[in-house]
């Protein structure tokens, strides 16, 4: 039962990240210090304080002591944030939890000093019932600390507590604690399979729709942008051969069949064998739903709305669709929405999202 969200600040309710890399590249230059943005990058989500240490370790220098490095990077980022502003989803986000019923909080490795009037500004101090700084605690993010912290001061256990992260190091804080994580990294990291620990993971908080928390609240498991699974669908003689191959030699879960086609569990990926008569039949086309698409070809089932922001993709670049955008086998288990393309050189792909992710591989559905 899920009864709290944590958010974390910097990166997630605010754009904060910029701030704090102009902040940090200043007091270097100011220190002499020749770090690289490889460098910045590697203590996202990490305290300030620690930072600073490291770059000390780095490339010690002469004069204030890390500590003093800290504080300077820190006021300045304070001076930076006056006019913040909460990122695209946050106000439809705390909406959408308080709803929900849940508890919400604020986890962050920024000082209280810095945590407090970004909220203020953002015009969302009163929406938190704890704010958390892991300034204080013995360790910080990413060790679990700072979300138990947290979970500890609203007295709820943190199994039954949502994190909001943009972080790697909070990613891993947050799971660490054993808390479910809702993780929406900047660009730069879209895809990145460090996120591959997070339950969820979206492009901004606007694609947090009742979806997402109905399946965390289930504890259903959903493929994430940092690992969606496979699709893969090839051509064979013979389907029994194929069933004690896969199934029997590979282990491989069945799961749906028709006369014609059996798909498989390939290590959580989705591998449909077709039957056909020839590798020329193998590479030709079927009907699907009344579209003739590619019976060989590949690609992704990604989270619903992924797969809306592909579509969306492949539309505003006018790529033509062998099979338009739609929902298959609707009311049924393993509902899903799908679409086939060609790349340039001919090879299809295909891209689905399935309702329910535990019904990939569902035996139980009435083929078509």
């Amino acid at each position: 039962m899920l009864k709290a969200a944590i958010f974390d600040m910097d990166g997630l309710l605010v754009e904060s990240e910029s701030r704090w890399r102009q902040a940090e590249e200043e007091v270097c230059a100011d220190l002499g210090l020749s770090l690289t943005t490889a460098d910045f990058d590697k203590t996202m989500g990490v305290r300030m304080r620690e930072v600073a240490d490291l770059w000390f370790q780095w490339d010690p220098w002469v004069g204030p002591t890390p500590a003093e490095v800290a504080t300077r990077v820190i006021d300045r980022v304070i001076e930076l944030n006056g006019d913040a502003v909460p990122l695209p989803g946050v106000l439809q986000a705390l909406d959408r939890f308080e709803e929900a019923g849940l508890r919400l909080a604020v986890c962050s490795s920024s000082d209280l000093r810095m945590i407090e009037p970004v909220l203020e500004v953002l015009c969302i101090r009163d929406r938190f019932e704890v704010v958390h700084s892991a300034e204080n605690d013995v360790f910080g993010k990413p060790h679990p600390m700072p979300y138990l912290e947290t979970a500890t001061l609203l007295g709820v256990n943190s199994a039954h507590c949502i994190a909001l992260e943009d972080s790697v190091a909070g990613t891993v804080s947050a799971k660490a604690a054993g808390m479910q994580v809702i993780s929406v990294p900047d660009r730069g990291s879209w895809g990145s399979a460090q996120f591959g620990i997070a339950d969820v993971v979206l492009h901004s908080l606007e694609q947090l729709d009742a979806d997402v928390l109905t399946a965390l609240a289930d504890g259903v498991p959903r493929p994430t942008l940092s690992r969606p699974r496979f699709h893969l669908a090839f051509g064979v003689d013979d389907l029994a051969q194929a069933r004690w191959f896969y199934g029997e030699v590979l282990g491989c879960r069945e799961g749906r069949s028709d006369t014609c086609w059996v798909d498989f569990d390939f290590w959580g990926h989705q591998i449909v064998a077709h039957l056909t008569e020839s590798r020329a039949e193998a590479v030709s086309t079927s009907d699907v739903d009344g579209h003739q698409v590619p019976g060989q070809h590949f690609g992704l089932i990604l989270p619903t709305h992924a797969w809306i922001d592909l579509v969306a993709q492949l539309k505003a670049a006018d790529i033509t669709f062998v099979m338009e955008p739609t929902v298959r086998f609707e009311g049924q288990p393993g509902e899903q929405r799908t679409c086939f393309v060609l790349d340039p050189a001919g090879n299809a792909l295909e891209f689905k999202s399935v309702l329910d992710d535990r019904l990939v591989f569902s035996a139980n559905q009435t083929t078509t």
